[in-house]
C-alpha cells in the first residue's frame, strides 16, 4: 500500500520545499506578485509529478475580507458621534441606524459566511490557481482531488498578543458593541418618528448614549485586528498542506503507480486567506467538468498538530454543509493509519472545501489546527522552524490511504 512506502526523500522534499518557498517567495498575501510567483513555481514542480498541469488567473478584491473590519469600526464610531452631536432630524436618524446595520451585515456576510458583499469597493488584484492531474491506467471513472492554498495571511494582532483570550475578548466585545449601537439607534429612530417634537438626549436617552460611549474602546480595538504591515511566512498555514497534496502525486510518481480508473489531482488555490476566493473561482469555473464523473475534494489546512487532526463536514461558521460521505472516507483512512479523527465542532472559520460544497460538489476539510489558536497561527511565528514533520507525514499517509479507499469503493460506500 502506498502509505507504507513514504520515503525519506519525500519527507526531505516536503520539509525542504516549505523552507525554500518561505525563503524565496516572501509576503505571499492574496493577489500579490509573490503569491503569483510562488504559484508559477508550484506549476513547474507539479509538471514533474503529473500528466497535466494548468495555471489559471482570476480577479478578486483581496482586502475586502479583513479590510471591512476597520470600516465597521468607523461606522460604529460615526453612529455614536451622530447620536450625541447630530441632532434629531429624520435624515440624521436614518444615517445613525444605517451605519451600524451595515457594520452588522458586513460582519455576518464577509466574516461569518465568507461571501462577497463590499468587495467591489476595494482595489482589484489578480491571483491564480494551480491544478495538476495524474491519469489512471484505463478510463477515468472517478477523481479525487487533494488541496491546499499557497497564499499567506496578514498577521492578526491579537493572535500574536494574547491568543484566544485576546481574540475572544476583542471580537466578543466588538459584536456586543455592534448590537448595542444598532439597538439604541433603532430605538431612538422609532421614538423620533413617533414624536412631533425633537427628542432631547436626556434621561434614559442620555444613559443609553453613555452606554454607547463605552463601546468606543472595543471599536478602536477591533480596527487594529489586522497588522497590515506583516505578512506571515505561512509555513503551517498553508504550505504544509500544499506539500502534502503535491506529495500524493510524488509518491505515485516515485513508485511508478497508477490506479486503474481513478484520476488523482492536486489543487493549490490562491487567495484562501481573502475568503476562499481561489477555491470559489475554480469550483465555479470547473463545476460542469468536475460533475461529469464521481469527484471528491479533500481540502487541507494548517497540518500542524497530530492530536488536533479533525474532519470538517461543516464550515463558514456553520453556514455551509460539507459532504458527510467524504468525511467518512477520511475517517476510515485515518483509522487505517492508526488515528481516530473526530468531526470538528462549530468553529469561526472556513476551509476551501466549503467553496466546492457551495457549488454542489462533494468535499470535506481535513485540518490539524488547534481551535484554541496557538502562537504559530496567523502570526510571524508561522515559520519553517515551527512545523511538525510528524503531522505532515501522518497526513500524507492518510491522503494516500483515502485515495486507495476511494479507488476501491468509490464514494457510494460512505453515503
Amino acid at each position: 500500500m502506498l502509505k507504507d512506502k513514504i520515503s525519506k526523500h519525500t519527507m526531505d522534499y516536503m520539509i525542504g520545499g516549505i523552507r525554500h518557498v518561505c525563503a524565496t517567495f516572501k509576503k505571499r498575501a492574496p493577489g500579490t506578485q509573490s503569491e503569483r510567483d510562488a504559484q508559477a513555481f508550484f506549476k513547474d514542480e507539479l509538471g514533474k509529478l503529473s500528466d497535466d498541469v494548468i495555471m489559471e488567473d482570476f480577479t478578486l478584491h483581496p482586502h475586502a475580507f479583513m479590510g471591512f473590519i476597520p470600516v465597521t469600526a468607523v461606522f460604529l464610531l460615526a453612529s455614536v458621534a451622530l447620536y450625541w452631536f447630530g441632532g434629531s432630524s429624520l435624515a440624521v436618524s436614518v444615517i445613525r441606524v444605517v451605519l451600524p446595520l451595515l457594520a452588522v451585515l458586513m460582519f455576518i456576510v464577509e466574516f461569518m459566511m465568507y461571501r462577497e458583499l463590499v468587495d467591489v469597493f476595494f482595489p482589484k488584484r489578480i491571483s491564480r490557481n494551480v491544478y495538476a492531474t495524474r491519469k489512471p491506467k484505463g478510463e477515468v471513472k472517478r477523481r479525487i482531488i487533494f488541496g491546499g492554498h499557497t497564499d499567506a495571511a496578514y498577521e492578526w494582532t491579537y493572535a500574536l498578543h494574547g491568543q484566544i483570550k485576546a481574540l475572544a475578548t476583542v471580537i466578543g466585545s466588538a459584536v456586543v458593541s455592534m448590537i448595542i449601537v444598532t439597538a439604541v439607534n433603532i430605538a431612538f429612530f422609532v421614538k423620533t418618528l413617533m414624536s412631533s417634537d425633537p427628542i432631547a438626549i436626556e434621561g434614559i436617552w442620555k444613559t443609553l448614549g453613555i452606554v454607547m460611549l463605552c463601546c468606543i474602546p472595543s471599536a478602536i480595538a477591533i480596527s487594529l485586528f489586522t497588522n497590515w504591515r506583516v505578512i506571515v511566512d505561512g509555513a503551517n498555514d498553508n504550505l504544509s498542506a500544499n506539500y502534502i497534496a503535491m506529495s500524493v502525486l510524488k509518491e505515485m510518481q516515485d513508485n511508478d503507480f497508477r490506479f486503474e480508473n481513478t484520476e488523482v489531482a492536486c489543487l493549490l488555490t490562491g487567495s484562501e486567506e481573502a475568503g476562499l476566493r481561489g477555491a470559489e473561482a475554480f469550483a465555479r469555473k470547473h463545476k460542469q467538468d468536475l460533475s461529469e464523473i464521481e469527484t471528491v475534494f479533500i481540502a487541507m489546512d494548517t497540518m500542524r498538530e497530530v492530536d488536533q487532526l479533525m474532519i470538517y463536514t461543516r464550515g463558514c461558521t456553520g453556514t455551509v454543509k460539507n459532504s458527510d460521505a467524504v468525511g467518512r472516507l477520511l475517517h476510515e483512512a485515518g483509522m487505517n493509519c492508526g488515528i481516530d479523527m473526530p468531526i470538528a465542532g462549530l468553529y469561526p472559520g472556513a476551509v476551501d472545501a466549503e467553496a466546492f460544497s457551495r457549488n454542489g460538489l462533494l468535499a470535506a476539510g481535513f485540518n490539524g489546527v488547534n481551535h484554541n489558536p496557538q502562537l504559530y497561527y496567523h502570526t510571524r511565528h508561522d515559520t519553517p522552524d515551527n512545523i511538525s514533520p510528524e503531522c505532515i507525514e501522518l497526513s500524507l499517509k492518510i491522503c494516500l490511504e483515502a485515495a486507495e479507499l476511494f479507488d476501491k469503493n468509490g464514494i457510494k460506500k460512505y453515503e
